[in-house]
């Protein structure tokens, strides 16, 4: 099944999702995700609104967060 995400209504709950997986250490990355890892780690955002301009990798994390979606957290 396709469930089309619109990341202008969803991006906050989005990354709430992926701060909470990742602070709660649900999620591993292989160390051969690199970039992935620099994207995670160089992430910034103020009031759940990913800065861009200010994380490596942007798109990779846009995919980690799209990714999860398909799973239910809370």
């Amino acid at each position: 099944m396709i469930r089309p995400v619109n990341f202008s209504t969803e991006h906050k709950h989005m990354l709430s999702d992926l701060h909470a997986i990742v602070s709660k250490r649900y999620l591993a990355v292989p160390s051969r995700y690199d970039k992935l890892i620099t994207s995670q780690r160089t992430a910034y955002a103020e009031e759940l609104k990913l800065k861009k301009d200010q994380t490596s990798y942007g798109d990779l994390l846009d995919a980690l967060r799209l990714a999860l979606t398909a799973y239910n957290f809370e």
